[in-house]
């Protein structure tokens, strides 16, 4: 990873801004014939990336071609399935991402709480634990990646739908249970892993009261420079995102730090339990960086 620099090197503008996207529509998911000259464009653009891009899809769909069959053959027999973590850990190697992880995670009964950089986090923190995510619906649209998704029973919410929460915390005290094992990334957008964003408590809504034996583990996923550059943020689409991520040449490091896990059973409530599990992984975050805030 890299060496933090002092903090009398630490630029004046601490973190960085990132990129304005006040008022940003996403544009619609384009058709298939409008998504193949785009890739077209993008190609022409940069063929060396293409070819990065090209080889990277194809390990992945290859990865693809062994985990989802066997997975489903697990289901069907009844079996516990270990192929969806493995999909989500060895597509994050398809992906030029060389994680460590830092810690131990709890294995069952535990909700893991982590800051989020972009759709790799899932693959990073999926692949070393084999966790269930909890997901914004809009990723639902995109139909490869709903597939993928629910393969492994993401658990996709709807933060405007205030007359659907009941149901939404209903389907995740379900997917608890069958799964022990629940993640979400409450800042519920993406950040470039310099700063902590607010938390949004109304995510935690489901451990007031919590199921019976669970716990919270707060997570820190950690990236080097280049995986910070690649982060998801601004007005950038998912597929502009993705083709950058993929294009991108060599590897890039990231580690996961497992932080001490907590009972919510004594906190009062659920903005007690955001705020106890950001405190945990604000300190841990600025550590990562060489003691700088990270609001």
């Amino acid at each position: 990873m890299d060496a933090a620099p002092a903090p009398e090197d630490w630029p004046e503008t601490w973190p960085p801004p990132l990129p304005d996207a006040s008022g940003f529509v996403a544009p619609p998911v384009p058709g298939p014939l409008g998504a193949l000259a785009a890739f077209g464009r993008a190609c022409a653009g940069d063929p060396a990336g293409a070819l990065r891009v090209a080889g990277r899809a194809l390990w992945l769909v290859a990865i693809a071609g062994l985990c989802v069959p066997a997975h489903a053959l697990w289901r069907r027999l009844g079996w516990p399935s270990p192929w969806a973590r493995r999909f989500l850990g060895w597509g994050a190697r398809a992906c030029g991402i060389r994680v460590r992880r830092i810690g131990d995670p709890v294995a069952r009964d535990v909700f893991y709480i982590a800051n989020h950089l972009s759709w790799t986090d899932a693959l990073i923190l999926g692949g070393q634990t084999g966790t269930v995510f909890v997901a914004q619906d809009g990723i639902a649209i995109w139909p490869g990646l709903a597939f993928i998704c629910r393969q492994n029973d993401t658990i996709f919410v709807n933060r405007s739908d205030r007359m659907g929460v009941p149901a939404q915390i209903a389907a995740m005290r379900e997917q608890f249970t069958r799964h022990s094992r629940i993640a979400m990334f409450p800042e519920a957008t993406c950040s470039d892993g310099r700063r902590l964003l607010p938390f949004k408590a109304p995510l935690f809504a489901m451990l007031t009261p919590p199921p019976p034996g669970a716990r919270i583990q707060p997570v820190v996923i950690d990236c080097d420079e280049a995986g910070r550059n690649l982060a998801w943020v601004g007005m950038e689409t998912g597929a502009a995102n993705a083709w950058r991520l993929l294009s991108h040449p060599g590897t890039w490091k990231a580690r996961v730090h497992f932080l001490e896990p907590f009972s919510p059973d004594n906190t009062p409530d659920r903005k007690a339990l955001s705020a106890r599990a950001r405190s945990a992984i604000a300190a841990k975050l600025s550590e990562t960086l060489g003691g700088r805030p990270v609001g």
